[in-house]
């Protein structure tokens, strides 16, 4: 989440004197003297009259410049300009003054952080509006309508990534592991946690340093909420998909609440601070900041980490522009032992509960509703990620999309990337998986641009595996997990002090465990994070997690 540019609203004055009406009368109204929840305003503005929207991104990031080729083309083929504001700072204190000062842009991309603008009453019910104006949104989200709705009944947030046509098979959680340790240890089978940190320590004593800088064998990022990437990693070690906190027997639904598991939490956290004691933990891992993680794995001397490939994507691409290619990551599926069968691939599923949201302030929600609904259509989504037919792709005889090798190489410098619209205009309702003709929304899940975009590196690499694709490197996604995943189950309360209150000693105890200088030492800060965890409602959360899994497997 990165760098903010408040932006203001500018459209017609008549538009302007209801927007100010409006503002005044939710400034200084209770909750209960606003319009009801489901109240669909009408337009304020003529369909064909040019209006500007303004739309907060809890996505940090340079600030969005007022013109780019694909915001501009999109304005001129529907009237709407959108004026973007990202996060600088805390996601908490922007909402907090959000929400004390009763005003708010006209969209919002809250992120996990969507369920406080509920609760604030901030974000307006979207089923009648999409019921009403709205056909396109409607047919993508028809599969999925009921467990987009909060607990309330209504529609608040319209996730990104709607699964359609053929699934795409993508590598999202997994270890990683510079490439050119594969090479130089000659393409090793690597399929336990203990190989990979065998072949990491052997390749760092080989190469102590790296373009002139210390080798770090092993990266943690533990800043904020991002230290996901040490607290949940063991959970793919025992077997389990990306479900965070709990793993799920997917014959059975029953949860296993592996924090204090000793044979999972304790067994990593254990190895861990095997590592860490013998040097091959960065010694930056729980005081460098996302910024500082980034810039470390973009000087290509991290040779593996545990993380999600959307969450170091910058990096990817910084290796890509300097060159080093060999010093880019490939993707381990890693367990404990090899009698446990990895199931790292995401059954295809949506954020619930996340994406795009509209606010109560919105000068128009039925323009609003109806400018997302043309985002949304086969046509716009084209255009929103491959971009402009001949300038940035081409389709071939069979009616394939490709890029041309002069296009690739453009769009590989960042600030060329259609502008911004790989960064910005993905934070709208889409598709992810095939067009009706076959080809895929997304260039970087093409099959003709991955294969094209592979070095002669990564092709060794896939031929010694004896695969084409990275992804076949994984096991499938396992279809019985339906429920999935358990991190989507909308919280109550209750639900949501726990998890606040786990996710504080899970910051606090299980680095102090890395770091630990003896094994005794480390004993005894395991048993008091066990009495800290089972200090809280553990029981609780365990029951309403399974009743809502369960209710999963049976009617989804």
């Amino acid at each position: 989440m990165k760098k903010i540019k408040a932006f203001t609203s500018c459209i017609l004055a008549a538009s302007m004197m209801v927007v100010m009406f409006a503002a005044c009368s939710n400034t200084s109204s209770s909750p209960s003297q606003q319009e009801p929840a489901g109240t669909t305003k009408s337009s304020t503005t003529n369909e064909n009259e040019p209006i500007t929207l303004t739309y907060f991104l809890n996505a940090p990031g340079d600030n969005v410049p007022e013109h780019f080729k694909l915001g501009d083309l999109i304005a001129e083929k529907t009237g709407v300009t959108v004026k973007y504001e990202r996060l600088v700072g805390e996601i908490e204190q922007k909402l907090g003054v959000m929400i004390a000062g009763g005003e708010y842009p006209d969209m919002i991309y809250a992120g996990d952080r969507t369920s406080k603008l509920i609760d604030a009453g901030a974000l307006l019910p979207l089923e009648d509006l999409i019921e009403e104006h709205a056909p396109t949104l409607k047919k993508l989200y028809e599969p999925y309508w009921d467990r987009i709705k909060a607990a309330d009944g209504h529609i608040y947030a319209l996730p990104n990534s709607v699964p359609t046509g053929q699934p795409n098979r993508w590598v999202n959680a997994a270890f990683w592991i510079q490439k050119d340790v594969l090479k130089d240890a000659g393409y090793p089978k690597i399929t336990t946690f203990d190989q990979y940190v065998d072949v990491l320590k052997a390749y760092a004593k080989k190469y102590p340093q790296i373009d002139g800088q210390d080798t770090v064998p092993f990266a943690i990022l533990t800043y904020d909420w991002r230290i996901f990437t040490l607290t949940t990693a063991m959970q793919f070690l025992a077997g389990g998909p990306n479900d965070s906190r709990a793993m799920v027997d997917p014959e059975t639904g029953d949860l296993n609440f592996y924090q204090t598991d000793e044979n999972v939490s304790k067994r990593y956290y254990e190895k861990l601070n095997e590592m860490w004691n013998e040097g091959l933990i960065d010694k930056e891992a729980f005081v460098m900041n996302y910024d500082q993680y980034l810039a470390k794995l973009s000087s290509g001397r991290v040779l593996g980490m545990h993380d999600q490939s959307w969450q170091f994507q910058d990096a990817t691409q910084a290796l890509k522009q300097q060159g080093k290619l060999d010093r880019m990551y490939a993707p381990l599926q890693l367990t404990f032992d090899d009698s446990i069968p990895g199931d790292y691939l995401d059954v295809p599923s949506i954020n619930y509960g996340i994406g795009w949201s509209m606010s109560v302030d919105n000068k128009d929600p039925v323009r609003t509703i109806k400018f997302i609904d043309q985002l949304a259509t086969d046509e716009m989504q084209i255009l929103r990620s491959w971009g402009v037919k001949d300038e940035d792709y081409k389709v071939d005889e069979n009616g394939r999309f490709y890029r041309t090798e002069e296009q690739r190489k453009w769009f590989e410098i960042s600030e060329n990337a259609l502008g911004w619209d790989g960064k910005i205009l993905w934070f709208y309702p889409n598709a992810a998986g095939t067009l009706p003709d076959g080809n895929n929304y997304l260039p970087g899940e093409q099959p003709e641009e991955i294969a094209a975009g592979y070095s002669d590196t990564d092709r060794e690499i896939l031929k010694a595996y004896g695969v084409k694709t990275y992804p076949e490197l994984f096991n499938p996604a396992n279809p019985k997990r339906k429920y999935f995943p358990l991190w989507s189950i909308e919280l109550t309360e209750d639900m949501k002090l726990f998890d606040q209150k786990l996710g504080d000693l899970n910051r606090k105890y299980p680095p102090q465990m890395v770091v630990a200088k003896s094994k005794d030492e480390f004993n005894a800060i395991w048993d008091e994070y066990v009495k800290a965890v089972n200090k809280l409602d553990v029981e609780g959360w365990m029951a309403y997690h399974t009743k809502h899994v369960k209710d999963r497997m049976e009617n989804w």
